[in-house]
């Protein structure tokens, strides 16, 4: 992330510049028809050749299309978020297709294809799959990749092919501190993930004095501690008890979770993914660790979360950007409302943030075709610079490190209300259940 206003006019005026294996497949048709030979890529690894691709996209003759490509975690610990990503952005570009596609700036009008293939969460893969749709399918439109870690890379990628990319997956500030001009994130950075959690414990009359925080090791997760930690220290009467580093790989927290009960700390903050926090739910009995508040940052307020961890998830905290109960306009469903009722009827599940973020990396590319009179890599990337839009998700515009201006609400389990808004007061749906009950009382 800028942290300068010098990085940041340098931005501004190279934009201004500047600007004078799993595959799930659409419409079937690999290339892209705005390329100056016109007539696409069609690579042999197209969207026809995926267990889940083929025509979904329902393609009618007569209109130019544009490709949109990227790499996925469809498969292993992050598939369910993978799932939620995949299912919006194949929806949504099902309805801009049966709307008419896009009328472009150029007197163009355009159907949308895409390609995505499932990387697992390996950042070596995705890259790879990343050069392979531009090398071989002639992709000029990259979606992001899930998780940080992967991301990072992967916009290396964008920059070093001058494609640009936009993603809701990945939030650390490293991705955009790298001087990369191609790459456009929807989610906030990582280390404002939990601050609104302290936040919101601060502000009770029986605030916590002691912290604990337990960081997986990734760069999304490492960004989100780094936050923490800073909050703290500035936050005062509350210390950091406990601060621990346990590997992606583990499934066992309980050794970290001890150290949180023999610290009699009263807030647990828990830098990690789902796989993590349905560890962190199902340990926190078994080791007989009593905290007033325990959140996770990512895959807590998912229903696979609280399927799985059932009545251990009552009570855990989760952030996010997006409230679905905030209903704002949109282009192509109308309205948020009718967005996660769309979500509802076509996959059978609430949409989340991780959803909402995914239509709007769509609805980016839609926008900055519109307004592009020559649909080319370079003015589509400076035209999503300066793009202003409102969409399910909210207003979306980027600041000039190419981060979304978003911060973040703060949500709770609760056992006879399901999932509540609690933080902060001005669009809480429900006060916060604080202190959380200890297990005796459950």
């Amino acid at each position: 992330m800028t942290t300068s206003d010098e990085p940041s006019r340098d931005r501004r005026t190279f934009l201004k510049v500047a600007g004078g294996a799993s595959v799930v497949g659409l419409t079937g048709l690999a290339g892209c028809a705005a390329n100056d030979n016109g007539n696409g890529g069609g690579g042999d690894d197209g969207g026809d050749d995926g267990g889940d691709g083929g025509d979904d996209g329902g393609s009618s003759g007569g209109k130019d299309t544009l490709t949109l490509g990227g790499s996925m975690s469809l498969s292993g610990d992050n598939a369910d978020l993978g799932k939620l990503y995949q299912d919006a952005y194949k929806l949504t570009i099902q309805k801009i297709n049966d709307n008419g596609g896009i009328e472009a700036g150029d007197g163009n009008t355009y159907e949308l294809d895409m390609i995505l293939r499932d990387d697992e969460t390996d950042a070596s893969k995705s890259k790879t799959i990343y050069q392979d749709l531009i090398d071989r399918d002639d992709v000029d439109y990259l979606l992001g990749p899930y998780s940080s870690s992967v991301t990072l890379p992967a916009s290396a990628v964008a920059a070093k092919n001058k494609k640009p990319m936009v993603e809701g997956g990945g939030a650390s500030p490293e991705i955009f501190s790298q001087g990369n001009e191609w790459i456009f994130g929807l989610l906030p950075t990582a280390n404002k993930y939990a601050l609104s959690s302290v936040d919101m414990a601060m502000a009770q009359s029986d605030a916590p004095k002691k912290a604990a925080l337990l960081a997986e090791d990734d760069t999304f997760s490492q960004s989100t501690a780094k936050g923490v930690r800073q909050k703290i220290e500035n936050t005062s009467g509350l210390s950091l008890a406990v601060d621990e580093t346990f590997p992606s790989s583990t499934s066992d927290l309980s050794t970290n979770l001890g150290k949180v009960r023999d610290q009699d700390a009263d807030m647990l903050i828990l830098a990690a993914h789902q796989k993590h926090a349905i560890v962190m739910a199902k340990q926190l009995e078994s080791q007989n660790v009593d905290v007033d508040m325990a959140m996770a940052t990512v895959g807590s307020l998912n229903q696979s979360f609280k399927d799985e961890a059932k009545k251990n998830g009552d009570y855990v905290y989760g952030p996010s950007s997006w409230a679905i109960n905030a209903d704002f306009e949109d282009p192509v469903y109308g309205s948020t409302s009718k967005f996660a009722d769309a979500i509802r009827s076509e996959f059978g599940y609430d949409p989340d943030y991780h959803s909402a973020a995914g239509e709007s990396v769509i609805l980016t590319f839609k926008k900055a075709f519109e307004t592009v009179d020559e649909v080319t890599p370079t003015k589509v990337r400076n035209a999503i610079r300066d793009i202003q839009f409102t969409s399910a998700y909210g207003n979306v515009t980027f600041d000039d490190s190419g981060v979304i201006d978003k911060e973040m609400l703060l949500y709770q389990w609760q056992p006879e209300k399901d999932k509540q808004i609690v933080w902060p007061k001005s669009v809480q749906q429900s006060s916060p259940i604080y202190p959380m009950p200890d297990w005796s009382e459950r």
